[in-house]
């Protein structure tokens, strides 16, 4: 019995050394262990709910300023006259699958019509588009041409025109909106004066 005494005793003084000698500083950091294999991907958390659709902005809409047209045409016929206007932007897409508006005013006038505009008994005011210009024309439609406006290279009556691009990509008849109101387009599309 005394063995089995000595031998907890001795087994008792073993296991103080061993939680002494854990206590206090700690050793130098050992090495860094092999590199473990990447775990799996996590589940996508839920999507939320679709907006609803936002107002029709002007990134695609294109347009010029006021234009004053020119008091020399770039072509003058007997009952025809035409002013010419560099339009880089339209392009041959554009030409291809868009739409131009255009609308004329005379000098600062609050009156903006739509082209095309005929003036009773007299000429009709027009645009023609092409690949890089758009064309003022006044066509004498009735009659005799009067010969004040025969004689005159500049217009009778409008002075600025402005023209409007929607490019292919962008809906071009906007149901509920006329765009033979000059100021129902510009709300619309946020043209700056």
């Amino acid at each position: 019995m005394r063995k089995l005494f000595t031998a907890k005793i001795c087994t008792l003084f073993v296991a103080a050394l061993l939680l002494a000698g854990c206590e206090g500083k700690e050793g130098p950091q050992g090495p860094a262990g092999e590199k473990g294999d990447t775990g799996a991907t996590g589940t996508t958390g839920a999507t939320g709910a679709t907006g609803a659709t936002g107002a029709t902005g002007t990134a695609n809409v294109i347009y010029s300023d006021w234009l004053a047209i020119s008091a020399t045409p770039s072509y003058k016929g007997s009952n025809y006259k035409e002013y010419s206007f560099s339009a880089p932007k339209v392009t041959q897409e554009v030409f291809n699958s868009g739409i131009v508006y255009a609308y004329a005013r005379s000098g600062g006038s609050a009156s903006i019509y739509p082209l095309p505009h005929t003036f009773t008994n007299s000429y009709t005011c027009q645009i023609r588009v092409q690949v890089g210009w758009i064309h003022y024309g006044e066509d004498w439609v009735s009659g005799t041409v009067n010969s004040t406006w025969a004689n005159t290279d500049k217009t009778n009556y409008f002075s600025h025109i402005r023209y409007v691009i929607i490019p292919g990509g962008v809906k071009a008849r906007v149901a509920g909106l006329d765009y033979s109101n000059y100021e129902a387009v510009k709300a619309h599309y946020g043209l700056e004066d």
